[in-house]
């Protein structure tokens, strides 16, 4: 598989040409959050964040760009 970033348009505080964010779904993001920490992914925020969706943790990779997990919060 391939992931090309695509340039989003102006808005969401980010300019035109900036790759919007890579978004992983996950089952458990508290528990994908710690994998990844202890094999050495960087977070922006110490732990995941609570939004109406649900729960999301942002990284930036060692090119820019921005890698998003999270998980829809259940109905």
């Amino acid at each position: 598989m391939q992931i090309i970033p695509w340039p989003q348009v102006a808005g969401a505080g980010q300019p035109a040409g900036v790759p919007g964010p890579l978004i992983l779904e996950s089952d458990d993001v508290r528990e994908d959050f710690e994998i990844m920490r202890r094999r050495g992914v960087t977070f922006e925020e110490s732990e995941p964040q609570d939004y109406p969706f649900g729960l999301r943790i942002e990284a930036v990779d060692p090119d820019g760009n921005r890698v998003s997990l999270r998980q829809p919060r259940e109905p």
